[in-house]
């Protein structure tokens, strides 16, 4: 593993209190994104944690649909059951989502709010597009390292399905946030959730 991989990895383990028990390892092409797997038993939280590591490496290009919260160095976060065994299909959407904004040409960022539709996400799913938005869990807001002089922040990976997606273009996504609280949206993935539409 390259030496700027290692140091994200070790402001991880600091931020959460323990090191990873998985890593699904940064492709050899660029941008090198991997991912961790923090459980629950080790980090004494409620559920398990994956984090993206090496996004943060290259800096976002932001444009004026930027919001203040929107940080051009970020890593993404997702939250999963304490029992949850199935982390591959997961861990490889984070890589692919961490490594999406500098594949665009021209280059683009993640931000609050940004969704990317996909078709099928996981298998027997209903859910078929990712939704970026700041995290929920007040241990993970707010800069959680730096890079080159730059705040690092947490963005936290959830996930739409075809209807959901349809209202968050149409009404915006603070329709799919009044969604989400009615219907008690849960911080961990459940892929075999129905839509709220």
């Amino acid at each position: 593993m390259k030496p700027h991989h290692t140091n994200i990895l070790k402001k991880l383990t600091s931020h959460f209190g323990a090191a990873p028990s998985l890593l699904w390892d940064p492709s050899e092409e660029g941008p090198e994104v991997g991912c961790a797997y923090f459980p629950a038993e080790k980090t004494g939280r409620p559920w398990g944690t994956l984090a993206t590591y090496g996004m943060s490496l290259q800096p976002m290009v932001l444009d004026e649909r930027a919001e203040d919260t929107d940080t051009k160095r970020t890593e993404l976060i997702a939250y999963v059951r304490e029992d949850e065994t199935k982390l591959d299909d997961l861990a490889n959407w984070m890589c692919w989502a961490g490594a999406f904004p500098f594949l665009q040409d021209p280059p683009t960022y993640l931000g609050w709010g940004h969704t990317i539709h996909m078709g099928e996400v996981f298998e027997n799913s209903s859910l078929t597009t990712l939704l970026t938005l700041t995290t929920i869990v007040i241990a993970d807001t707010g800069t959680v390292f730096r890079v080159d002089d730059d705040d690092v922040s947490f963005l936290w990976l959830t996930f739409l399905t075809d209807a959901e997606y349809a209202l968050a273009k149409e009404h915006g996504v603070n329709a799919i946030l009044d969604l989400f609280l009615e219907y008690k949206h849960p911080v961990t993935l459940d892929r075999s959730r129905t839509s709220y539409v």
